[in-house]
């Protein structure tokens, strides 16, 4: 059962239709990290099929073991605490297939349990690079109040409002998914799209 469910080298959620029931809109990775109440860097270990209501095919849940690494956005101590992460056992109804290994997960509190979707940012740890891994882990949280706009209908684009940032079409989301909104000191927000290496933080 164990295979990739998303490479880490392509934008999450870029339009993904996994089936009729299973579409997820369209988003920046910074987007993504910013409305979710939990995203965190975690180890996934192993995987216990759950089955669900006998009369109901597909219901069942996968349920991953997991050892939670480092926590990016939510209340860190009750995060630490989490050991498994729940997802649909289909992918029509957005139900996400893990490796072992590290990844970078976000979902949310569902029942008491955390649960993630394909629709989350689900990425493997090790294919990020040192500079999306630095937006993770200190630019994305800081441009949360600044806006991610792909409504640009006139060439070249320009933001409707100091506090956005906009690309134009499909390509030029492709190659901004290094890039950070970030709000400078005088309310403003442009994309960052320097290189890691000139980043004060570089740890991975």
């Amino acid at each position: 059962m164990m295979s990739v469910s998303l490479s880490a080298a392509l934008l999450v959620c870029v339009c993904v239709c996994v089936s009729e029931s299973c579409t997820c809109y369209s988003a920046h990775p910074q987007e993504l990290f910013c409305s979710s109440s939990i995203v965190m860097r975690a180890e996934v270990t192993g995987e216990t099929n759950i089955p669900g209501d006998i009369n109901r095919g597909g219901m069942g849940k996968v349920q991953y073991d997991i050892k939670v690494m480092k926590v990016f956005k939510g209340s860190s101590d009750r995060i630490k605490l989490i050991q498994h992460a729940y997802t649909s056992e289909m992918s029509s109804l957005c139900g996400v297939v893990l490796d072992h290994g590290q990844y970078l997960l976000s979902g949310e509190i569902m029942y008491e349990r955390f649960s993630i979707t394909l629709c989350d940012l689900i990425m493997r740890w090790d294919g990020l690079s040192l500079m999306q891994k630095n937006n993770f882990k200190y630019r994305y949280q800081k441009g949360c109040d600044c806006k991610i706009s792909s409504s640009c209908t006139y060439q070249p684009c320009q933001p409707s409002a100091e506090s956005e940032c906009v690309f134009d079409d499909w390509s030029s989301l492709r190659s901004l998914q290094e890039a950070a909104c970030i709000r400078h000191s005088d309310g403003s927000c442009n994309w960052y799209t320097g290189t890691a290496k000139n980043h004060t933080h570089t740890d991975a």
